[in-house]
């Protein structure tokens, strides 16, 4: 039973990338992270992936960070702050988790379409 003023659904997390990068250097990091319900700190980050290329950025092999909860608690909280710094918010949260909404959705909508369409040929 849900407690009067919660929502009768759970919102599912969304997996989302946060990539900061020199361009001219072609070196950055990458922030794994998924959205998270509540009131505050609405995301959590999962993995932090340091390159020092664009080929490695890019590379499925490459290493992609120690599990966040595993590194030091000075270092998890420097990261965290570096992504508020750099404009990562409650609202981006909220921006991530309808865009994710309407797109399935949408798809949800095509693959209708197309099925409909395959089964009356």
């Amino acid at each position: 039973m849900e407690a009067e003023g919660e929502e009768a659904f759970d919102q599912e997390a969304t997996d989302f990338c946060v990539t900061v990068e020199n361009k001219s250097k072609g070196s950055g990091v990458a922030f794994y992270c998924s959205t998270q319900t509540g009131e505050d700190h609405r995301y959590v980050i999962g993995n932090v992936k340091a390159f020092s290329s664009a080929e490695e950025k890019d590379g499925v092999s490459s290493y992609n960070g120690p599990e966040f909860e595993d590194i030091d608690d000075k270092l998890q909280e420097a990261l965290d702050e570096y992504l508020a710094e750099i404009g990562m918010n409650n609202e981006v949260c909220d921006f991530i988790d309808a865009s994710a909404l309407d797109k399935e959705q949408r798809e949800y909508l095509r693959w209708l379409k197309i099925t409909k369409d395959f089964l009356s040929s």
